[in-house]
């Protein structure tokens, strides 16, 4: 007998207590199973929120899944088990289960806010293997480099492990502020590059000027300084880099560079160790190229071509060890 027939000998007074117990089973397991339905509607719902992917229909998923919900034939009751045969909640647990690793997967990087006190809120911005865009509530643009993670505090004071041009909108009346993991930035709207680890801390200036504060020591760094924070200890280089954004374009520019100078680029390029074993043997050595879109290998296989450049890599770091100049 169906669960259908139990409810029509109940409405009919004809019931017995097997089946007035059978129903009440039916009742309490079909109230559990909408709560849990319930749940994977919200699971479900969030695909809706995710940028970046298009692959993933949710209402389409959604439909299908109603429709076999709906689909599913009523089995006869055993008197044995005593069991209804509304959808068991495991079986949604499992659907539940398999949508979060959908949402999850979704992502090559991923993004999330929460409240916190007043008007303060966090969000976290992520990136593995591409670039991104952020664009603040202030009119601040930051471009995230791969592999890097920007956390937005609150309006105008944001946290950056990684790599990442700052495009500040000016505001006289409201400093902008980076936490490093060595040392904060303070700015009132300019353009600068931060590449900022536990370890090593650059901070590149394109325009205005930038306050930098390591523990009780400051440097006001204006357009074309480069700050190098290595334990602790800071230097401060002049002269523009046409090449110190390189990663945001693609594009290297060697405009009669030293070969020193050409390494150096790759290695930030890339963040990579490239290593000059004997830089004496380069001091003629000057390269006139552009490179755009290449990998690593690509520009040192055509660097061989075209000065005799002879490298080794060892433990992951690359070794230059001679050239033809």
């Amino acid at each position: 007998m169906n669960i259908d027939q139990i409810i029509g000998k109940l409405m009919g007074d004809g019931s017995i207590g097997e089946e007035k117990s059978t129903l009440e089973a039916w009742k309490k397991e079909a109230e559990d199973n909408m709560k849990a339905l319930e749940e994977i509607k919200k699971i479900a719902s969030l695909s809706n929120t995710l940028e970046g992917y298009e692959d993933f229909n949710s209402d389409e998923a959604w439909a299908e899944f109603e429709s076999q919900l709906n689909s599913q034939e009523e089995k006869p009751i055993s008197k044995k088990e005593n069991k209804t045969s509304v959808f068991s909640i495991g079986y949604l647990a499992r659907i539940a289960a398999v949508l979060i690793v959908v949402a999850g997967s979704i992502f090559i990087f991923n993004t999330y806010s929460q409240p916190v006190t007043g008007d303060e809120f966090v969000s976290n911005y992520t990136t593995t293997s591409d670039i991104l865009e952020v664009n603040l509530e202030d009119g601040t643009n930051v471009t995230l480099d791969k592999m890097s993670d920007l956390k937005i505090v609150k309006e105008r004071e944001v946290s950056l492990i990684g790599r990442a041009y700052f495009n500040v909108s000016k505001d006289p009346n409201a400093k902008f502020k980076i936490d490093l993991p060595v040392g904060n930035i303070t700015v009132l709207g300019t353009e600068f590059t931060v590449d900022a680890d536990e370890i090593t801390t650059e901070i590149y200036v394109t325009e205005g000027s930038v306050r930098y504060q390591l523990e009780r020591r400051t440097w006001t760094l204006v357009a074309g300084d480069l700050v190098k924070v290595v334990d602790n200890e800071a230097i401060v280089v002049k002269g523009r880099d046409e090449n110190i954004d390189s990663w945001k374009n693609q594009r290297l520019i060697f405009r009669d560079a030293n070969m020193v100078e050409v390494v150096d680029a790759l290695a930030r390029h890339f963040k990579r160790d490239v290593i000059i074993e004997d830089e004496t043997q380069f001091k003629n050595c000057n390269v006139f190229d552009v490179f755009t879109n290449k990998s690593l290998n690509q520009i040192l296989n055509g660097l061989s071509d075209t000065h005799g450049l002879s490298y080794v890599i060892r433990d992951k770091k690359v070794f230059i060890v001679s050239a033809k100049c």
